[in-house]
This record gives C-alpha cells, sequence and structure tokens, in this order.
C-alpha cells in the first residue's frame, strides 16, 4: 500500500513539474541587448584614401627630336626659371639654319631680280603705248604687255617664295632653339626621365623628361571620395591623416577643392577632393598614400541614440509593424497627407525598437550627423534615459 502512495506522489510531482517549465516558457521573454539615449558630443567625419603630390606639378619634354649630348640637372636638383636642363645634339638643326638662311638670301635676291625684270618690262609696255599707232603694231603692243604680265606673276611668285623661305627660316630657328631644354619655373626637380645619349621622339607625342614641382612646402592629398559621402564635404572643412612612412604622425590640412568630374574606381563613383597641407618639415613626399579623416559636422550636447539601434530589427518585424501600424498613427512631423502613402512610410521610416509590456514597439525617428557609436537625434518619442533594443543576446 505505502509503494502504491509513493508511485502517485510521484507521478502528481512530475506533473507539476511538467506544468511549470511550460509556464515558464510560456512566460519567458527574449534575451535583449539594451543601451541608453544619452546626451552628448558628435563629430561626424568622412573617411578616404588619397595620394600627396605637389600642389603645381610640370612634365618637361621637348618639341623637337635628337639625342641628349648632355644633363645640367638631375633628381632633387633646385631650378630656376628659364634655366637650361638638358640639351639636344644642335648639329642637324644647325645645319637646317644655315640652309634656310641660304634660301632666304636667295628668296631676297630673286625678288630684286623680278622687280628689276617687271620695271624694265613695264617702260618698254608704257613707252609703246605712248607712240603714234602708225609707228607700232598692235600685236607688238599685246607681246609687249604679255612680257610685262609675265614679269608681274614672277614678281608675286617671288614675293611668296621670300615669305615661304622666311617661315622656313624662322621654324629652322625655333627648333635650334628648342634643343635647349628650359625649366619653365622655380622649383625642384622631382623626377628625371633621361639619361645622356638617348635619344628622344617628339615625332608622335612630347616625351616627359623632367617633372617640377614649383614647391615642395605646400603639398596636396588628391583624395577619392566615394559619392555617398560628397555631399557633406565642403571647401574649408578641416581634415587629418596619415601615411604608412610616419603612422603616428597626424598631419592637418583644409579642403582647399571639391572637384565635379567623376573618377570611377572598381564600379563605384568617386569624387576628387584637394587638401592643401603645410610641409615645411619636408616629411610629406610625392606618391605616398593618405589616410584621410575630414571633420563634415560637430554639434554639442545633443541626444544621441547608438547606431547599433539603427540597425537592429526584431524577428518577424514586418508583421510587428503591420500590427502596431493598425492601431497608431504616424507622428505628425512624419505624415504625408497621403493615408496609402503613410502606411507605407512605417516600412521606410527610419525606426528603433523598445521593448514595453512584453512587446516589441517600433518608435519612428529623424537622425542627423553621425559617429561611429551615435546618430544624433533630430524628431522622435525618445528622451535621455530612455532604452532601446540593440540586439538579441546570445542564444537567440
Amino acid at each position: 500500500m505505502k509503494n502504491k502512495y509513493w508511485l502517485i506522489a510521484g507521478a502528481a510531482l512530475a506533473v507539476v513539474i511538467i506544468i511549470v517549465i511550460v509556464l515558464v516558457k510560456r512566460d519567458k521573454k527574449p534575451l535583449l541587448a539594451f543601451e541608453k539615449v544619452r546626451i552628448g558630443d558628435i563629430t561626424s567625419t568622412v573617411t578616404a584614401t588619397g595620394q600627396i603630390n605637389p600642389i603645381v606639378e610640370v612634365q618637361v619634354g621637348s618639341q623637337v627630336s635628337g639625342k641628349i649630348i648632355k644633363l645640367y640637372a638631375d633628381f632633387n636638383s633646385i631650378v630656376k626659371k628659364g634655366q637650361i636642363l638638358a640639351l639636344i645634339d644642335p648639329t642637324p638643326f644647325e645645319a637646317a639654319l644655315s640652309q634656310a638662311t641660304a634660301n632666304l638670301l636667295s628668296a631676297k635676291a630673286g625678288i630684286l631680280q623680278a622687280k628689276a625684270t617687271m620695271e624694265l618690262d613695264k617702260g618698254n609696255y608704257e613707252r609703246q603705248l605712248s607712240l603714234p599707232p602708225e609707228l607700232i603694231s598692235k600685236q607688238d603692243i599685246d607681246t609687249t604687255k604679255a612680257t610685262y604680265d609675265v614679269a608681274a606673276a614672277n614678281f608675286s611668285a617671288a614675293q611668296a617664295a621670300l615669305i615661304q623661305a622666311q617661315a622656313n627660316y624662322s621654324t629652322a630657328q625655333f627648333n635650334l632653339a628648342n634643343t635647349r631644354i628650359i625649366s619653365p619655373l622655380n622649383g625642384i626637380v622631382v623626377s628625371r626621365n633621361i639619361n645622356v645619349g638617348q635619344t628622344v621622339a617628339a615625332s608622335f607625342q612630347t616625351p616627359d623628361m623632367f617633372d617640377i614641382a614649383e614647391n615642395l612646402e605646400k603639398m596636396e592629398s588628391d583624395t577619392n571620395v566615394v559619392e555617398t559621402d560628397i555631399g557633406k564635404v565642403k571647401v574649408g572643412q578641416k581634415s587629418e591623416f596619415t601615411v604608412d612612412a610616419y603612422p603616428t604622425t597626424v598631419f592637418t590640412g583644409t579642403v582647399a577643392i571639391v572637384r565635379n568630374a567623376p573618377i570611377i574606381i572598381q564600379n563605384v563613383v568617386n569624387y576628387d577632393v584637394i587638401i592643401y597641407v603645410d610641409n615645411k618639415d619636408f616629411k610629406l613626399k610625392p606618391g605616398m598614400t593618405t589616410y584621410v579623416t575630414i571633420d563634415v559636422g560637430k554639434k554639442n550636447n545633443i541626444v544621441m541614440i547608438p547606431n547599433a539601434a539603427l540597425r537592429f530589427a526584431p524577428k518577424d518585424s514586418d508583421t510587428l509593424i503591420k500590427t502596431y501600424s493598425l492601431h497608431n498613427k504616424l507622428p505628425d512631423w512624419a505624415k504625408t497627407g497621403n493615408p496609402e502613402a503613410e502606411k507605407k512610410a512605417w516600412y521606410r521610416i527610419p525606426k528603433v525598437w523598445v521593448y514595453r509590456d512584453n512587446q516589441f514597439i517600433p518608435v519612428p525617428i529623424q537622425t542627423g550627423i553621425r559617429d561611429n557609436n551615435f546618430a544624433e537625434l533630430v524628431k522622435g518619442d525618445l528622451k535621455e534615459g530612455d532604452e532601446v533594443v540593440t540586439g538579441y543576446q546570445t542564444g537567440q
């Protein structure tokens, strides 16, 4: 009999335990991670990469072809405007100038000869015209007239030949002068791309012989900013950047130019942002890669919400939003006046989630500037100290 009672008691206890477990599971709340809305400061930034370049850099080439016979500048040479940098063998150009000079003198002599002949034939023609008609035939007059016309044509041809000879002479002078490669500005030679004995060919394109930077104390970072961020970048904004050569040194600069020309990099549209920076210690060298941070906005003592809350959406969030929106209207600042559009706005508008009375509640918001951790709360039914859901804890 005793065993029977023990069996009944054990079975009853097991039933109670099962019921308790079921009830606990039924009332179990999801394990969530929360973070409080707070007051603080936000500095919004745009990050990008770029390359250090001189603000003014000129590629010096040659307009004539020939062999380099002498160099007057090398890497890092300080040069002045008008200083000779290199010399191309002038021998063929001197010969061409001598020939052009001879042709010019010949053309000038041809002018004198043609002019004298024309004036002589003109005088003969005019004298025949002055004679009485019975002393000269019309055929003689026509012949003399034709001779004069031919002489006049030869004089015009001699004038044209003189113009052509003068042009050839000027071209020969120009080519000879351009055998001396001249610096177009005061600066420093960044790159020398030729050697003595090398032949440069300017027939198809101007060869790049020297790269000259005007001033290495003022440099620029040519920075590629993606199209999603370019709207935030303005001229005059402050920036900071580092380079691999000095990883612990932070360089400061100012946005000087935001160029409009798009640059496609791996199918992503970028825009070139020029940042000017002082380089009086000459640490920055052309070609260095820069890792840039541009300050695009800063606000103090504002309501901030964690970025993690903006990324969170509970399981079955679409169903939850649909159910909630049936009984709750959008806040006034989010209304459009179109009921159908407002129903869809519940899904489109940014929102965070709070957990009240054992249920998720969506809170529509409007954000402003943001940094890596927080976003400015511009509009929304939240205040300092409110807890927003940032995610599920492990196991959910």
